[in-house]
């Protein structure tokens, strides 16, 4: 599904932290073909891609199937969150991720070493991810893949997020299978990871560990439900201030969490906020993203916010922001901490 997209400034931000057309006819040893002309200079390329009107469908091949391992069936099609449908005959082998949040969902579905490179420092989680080769620092804001780079990595899949239509059709062209998710909220996660785990031949450990995320989110949607919501605001960015508003990933959690954000009414998914407009609706809990660079004190110093009710009452929050924006498997985990936040009785705490 597709996420909305921030205002340009706050895109390119968020784009370097998160880093977050026409097809080709490519033909490698495992006979695998798209619908243009172009030879993949790819010596293991094993998939295909191409546009499509449609999203979210997978069908296979009329070729005969081999299953993986782990219980994927091959060849298989399936449709990304850019419309493109995109079929593999094996199971990829060298997989180039363009988001820390597809580098994370790989190593949680044991496919760390498999993965050959990528995008840059925030590939950050886990600690192995760090020795992998980077592939990011291209484009007007530094935030694309060096397409020569990742060409050179000879992947056979190189799986995203949404944006970058440049860059990915260049890829298609050259041969390379791009792959892209875009989640939405939470439920689109735990969608988005099985998909991938169909895509990679790791079906069953993706069944596996999106069951263990939503018994773990139910755990918190339960122990919330039952307390009244708390009004809650979560900072972005400052100067200029910046939060998150309906159709948003993170708004999705806060409200899972137990929050009535003030925002609810903001027209954009990541609106510019005034200092006016928050002190005028007062809310009880302030959140606040680690990206913001600042900290509790610095919040409770700012002016103006000392009319704050969260500030008077110590209830200015920092959030890990790779819990929250990451669409991966730790999300449950920023889930927990922002339930905890905003309810902390429903917890013991």
């Amino acid at each position: 599904m597709r996420r909305y997209l921030a205002p340009p400034v706050l895109a390119a931000l968020l784009l370097a932290a998160l880093v977050a057309g026409a097809c080709s006819k490519a033909s490698g040893p495992s006979g695998a073909t798209a619908t243009s002309g172009v030879t993949a200079p790819s010596a293991t390329s094993r998939a295909t891609s191409a546009p499509t009107g449609t999203t979210a469908s997978t069908s296979g091949p009329s070729m005969p199937t081999s299953p993986s391992p782990t219980g994927g069936q091959f060849p298989v099609t399936v449709t990304d969150d850019d419309g493109v449908k995109v079929t593999l005959t094996a199971p990829p082998t060298r997989i180039v991720t363009f988001a820390p949040s597809a580098t994370e969902v790989l190593f949680a579905l044991g496919l760390g070493d498999e993965v050959v490179g990528v995008s840059g420092k925030f590939d950050d989680y886990p600690k192995a991810a760090r020795s992998i080769p980077e592939v990011g620092g291209a484009g007007e804001f530094g935030v694309d893949p060096n397409v020569e780079k990742v060409v050179s990595l000879d992947p056979d899949l190189v799986l995203t997020i949404e944006g970058g239509d440049q860059w990915k059709s260049k890829l298609r062209d050259l041969g390379v299978p791009v792959f892209t998710t875009n989640s939405t909220d939470f439920d689109d996660v735990l969608h988005d990871i099985r998909t991938v785990g169909e895509v990679t031949g790791a079906v069953a450990p993706a069944v596996s560990l999106t069951a263990g995320m939503a018994a773990q989110e139910q755990g918190v949607t339960t122990a919330v439900n039952g307390e009244p919501a708390v009004t809650c605001f979560f900072e972005v960015s400052f100067d200029p201030l910046y939060t998150v508003g309906p159709g948003s990933f993170i708004y999705d959690l806060l409200q899972r969490a137990g929050c009535d954000p003030i925002t609810s009414k903001a027209k954009d998914a990541y609106p510019q906020w005034s200092v006016e407009a928050l002190v005028r609706d007062d809310p009880a809990v302030y959140l606040v993203s680690s990206e913001s660079g600042g900290t509790v004190q610095q919040v409770d110093h700012r002016p103006g916010y000392d009319a704050l009710s969260a500030v008077q009452h110590d209830r200015v929050v920092l959030v890990n922001s790779d819990l929250v924006s990451r669409a991966g498997p730790r999300v449950v985990d920023g889930l927990t901490a922002l339930a905890r936040a905003l309810h902390p009785d429903a917890f013991g705490a």
